[in-house]
């Protein structure tokens, strides 16, 4: 697994922290709220290229953002337009996805290819509750609180029951989350509705949805498909809402002809 230094840059918009390794085809990856900047490490070797992995808004060292995903998409755009990066390939995972959509609306021309894992247009109001869940959650009993509603969210049941080490290690990482940063995200998620925008990407997109996901259902990724003119969408059986963490091998296989085209 590649060591991912630290870098910190002051941008239009705040300071942002970032990892960088690789060399090559540019790809910004960009975390979900339930994991961290390194949650993509398994499959930076295996796909190529330079991998800046950014901290989003309030986690890591980088400053808070609203509770707005435009206003985080602005953040991505600062940073490309910072490091003067060449319409670097956008990675999201979740709420990373979210935030990579927003930049292809917003900020297209920055970017060049756009692979969303685990996304959609927009939450139905039943699957909104769970936000709100996990606010209260957090507010009442801290991020710990909130550990075994993620790790539901992140993994398929039986992933967890056989992968104690992952589930582990998944829970360490959410323990170093800021309260209010993972607050301002659930809120930013929780508003979000791109149904009305999704059509103007005009980059070329991939969504990858894994079939057990229960945060981002397959349901909220084919939505999206049909709102995106020219989108791919490849469905990954037996994956639940991290892919890259969940099967490396398999997200890699699924992802890298995407990423390869020039």
């Amino acid at each position: 697994m590649p060591i991912l230094a630290e870098n910190m840059v002051e941008t239009s918009r705040g300071i942002v922290s970032y990892s960088d390794t690789g060399s090559g085809p540019v790809h910004l990856v960009l975390h979900s709220l339930l994991t961290d900047r390194n949650a993509f490490d398994q499959v930076v070797g295996p796909l190529g290229g330079r991998f800046i992995a950014m901290d989003l808004p309030g986690f890591g060292a980088t400053e808070p953002a609203l509770p707005d995903i435009d206003d985080y998409a602005d953040w991505v755009a600062a940073l490309i337009e910072t490091l003067e990066l060449d319409r670097p390939a956008l990675i999201g995972n979740g709420l990373g996805a979210f935030v990579a959509l927003g930049t292809a609306i917003h900020h297209g021309d920055l970017a060049g290819r756009i692979l969303l894992v685990g996304c959609g247009a927009a939450f139905p109001e039943s699957a909104k509750d769970a936000f709100i869940k996990m606010i209260e959650t957090v507010e009442a009993g801290g991020i710990e609180a909130v550990i075994p509603i993620a790790l539901r969210r992140i993994f398929t049941e039986s992933y967890v029951e056989q992968h104690p080490d992952m589930a582990h290690q998944r829970s360490e990482v959410l323990l170093k989350t800021d309260p209010d940063a993972f607050i301002t995200a659930c809120r930013a998620l929780h508003a979000l509705d791109y149904r009305s925008s999704a059509h103007r990407v005009a980059n070329p997109t991939m969504i990858l949805v894994g079939e057990e996901d229960q945060a981002t259902p397959p349901q909220l990724a084919e939505e999206l498909h049909e709102l995106i003119p020219g989108s791919t969408l490849t469905r990954l059986p037996g994956l639940a809402h991290a892919p890259q963490i969940q099967d490396p091998a398999g997200f890699v296989s699924a992802a890298r002809a995407f990423l390869e085209v020039r």
